[in-house]
């Protein structure tokens, strides 16, 4: 054999490599193409409101439930029981994509409310509407946000109303303000 074909040989292997190599990639490519993608929110918005009806039939307390301005949306409601207090829930998602969660308790406690606040710490009061919030930014900033960047706190007979999320302070006032409104109509 001739040192000429045992050359021709080997380039014929890395050639044959470098072929199969293309062919792969130009196989990978047309998949990935040709595969259906839904690039939507998976997460559906719900009728919060007439989930608010429906609960508050069975709860004696007056259900938390603000009607926000139409490009905000919920994309959960639900009553749940928390350290043994009894809550009301809705997950809002703000015009920008961001989350505000709405917890109120109805016999809250000092331990509940610690829980819930667990790695926030008391920053300063507000006069919403005549009603006062504490404002509870977040200890540990993380990135990407978690769900408790933010937090206020409203507490009302044996209630508290907490709101937080990864929302601007000015989607959080918003909330508040809505809340505070609410509940004076109420009295």
């Amino acid at each position: 054999m001739s040192i000429s074909a045992a050359e021709r040989r080997a380039k014929q292997t890395v050639r044959n490599l470098i072929y199969s190599l293309l062919v792969t990639l130009a196989l990978t490519l047309a998949i990935v193409m040709i595969v259906p993608r839904d690039d939507g929110n998976r997460i559906q918005p719900i009728d919060y409101s007439a989930i608010t009806e429906t609960v508050q039939a069975s709860v004696t307390e007056k259900l938390i439930a603000p009607k926000l301005e139409a490009d905000w949306w919920a994309n959960a409601a639900r009553v749940e029981e928390d350290l043994g207090v009894k809550t009301w829930y809705v997950g809002y998602i703000t015009p920008d994509d961001q989350y505000i969660g709405l917890t109120q308790a109805f016999e809250s406690n000092p331990s509940w409310l610690a829980n819930k606040l667990q790695g926030n710490w008391l920053d300063v009061t507000a006069e919403i509407e005549g009603r006062t919030w504490e404002i509870w930014p977040t200890l540990l900033p993380s990135v990407p946000k978690g769900t408790k960047e933010y937090a206020m706190v409203h507490s009302f007979d044996k209630q508290a109303v907490v709101i937080y999320g990864t929302a601007s302070e000015e989607d959080f006032l918003k909330l508040a303000t809505q809340i505070s409104i609410d509940l004076n109509k109420e009295n």
